[in-house]
């Protein structure tokens, strides 16, 4: 069983019993102790459990992460809850100042940002380490498109690792980004490493910080983390999400923008191309 798995079983069994046992996870994972305590350790590390003798039980106070499940296509994703994706980018543009230079991360939600951006704005300058959103915009005649150099990612069609160093010296008014997990205790996490550190280097440039995330991605974490969400300025997301998860979050401080379902706003937005 992988590590994944196994913190995954040991959180479901947390959630179903309010606690769990080193010896019962060493019979019901088929691993010595020792994995059981690193796994344990790990767990407690990333904020999602509170070590106790023998076991493990919730975090006091705390709401306990949900795995990200396995990976999910960039195809897939560009076809999932894009209404809601719509509207919390229709809302989140509002942000945007013509003339103004912008950072986009990758990601389903990312390239609706694009397409958004090219629908309402004439003039900006855009960073981004995704090719699906220098596409996108590639026809905007008086957009400045620089595409981050790196290293290709197939799947998610960005490009990331050591080769991002021109950013350096880069000055971002506001950054969009995406995450695959949003959660009070965990903060952002995402799947890649090199992704990740992409998003890592445009947030510490950028005046403002603004995640755009739906709704099904609070309550989560994953494999990597990318900030605390005190650290962004500005979480934006659907009506979906529940009144418990919306108190924990703002608790942290972050300001968090709830968009109010409109079906037809949001609907507006899911379109194959961005006319400029």
């Amino acid at each position: 069983m992988l590590a994944r798995e196994r913190h995954k079983l040991i959180l479901e069994l947390l959630r179903k019993n309010g606690t769990v046992r080193t010896s019962e996870l060493v019979e019901v994972m088929e691993v010595s102790s020792e994995t059981v305590r690193k796994d344990l350790d790990y767990l407690e590390q990333a904020g999602q459990l509170e070590r106790v003798h023998g076991g493990a039980v919730p975090v006091s106070g705390k709401i306990v992460a949900e795995p990200v499940e396995k990976y999910v296509s960039l195809a897939a994703r560009n076809t999932q809850h894009m209404d809601e994706k719509a509207m919390i980018v229709r809302h989140a543009a509002g942000l945007v100042k013509e003339k103004q230079v912008v950072a986009l991360d990758y990601g389903s939600t990312s390239l609706l940002m694009a397409k958004e951006l090219a629908r309402q704005f004439r003039s900006l300058t855009v960073i981004t380490n995704s090719i699906q959103n220098a596409l996108a915009l590639a026809n905007c005649r008086d957009f400045t498109i620089i595409l981050i150099g790196g290293i290709l990612n197939k799947e998610e069609l960005s490009l990331g690792n050591d080769f991002s160093a021109m950013l350096d010296g880069l000055h971002i008014d506001v950054l969009f980004m995406s995450a695959s997990g949003v959660h009070p205790t965990v903060g952002l996490t995402d799947q890649g490493f090199s992704e990740a550190r992409v998003q890592n280097q445009m947030r510490q440039l950028a005046s403002r910080t603004v995640v755009l995330a739906d709704s099904g991605k609070f309550g989560k974490a994953s494999l990597v983390k990318i900030c605390a969400l005190g650290e962004v300025n500005m979480i934006v997301t659907d009506s979906g999400l529940d009144k418990a998860m919306e108190d924990a979050v703002r608790e942290t401080g972050v300001e968090l923008v709830v968009v109010p379902w409109d079906q037809a706003a949001g609907k507006m937005l899911v379109f194959p191309g961005a006319s400029c």
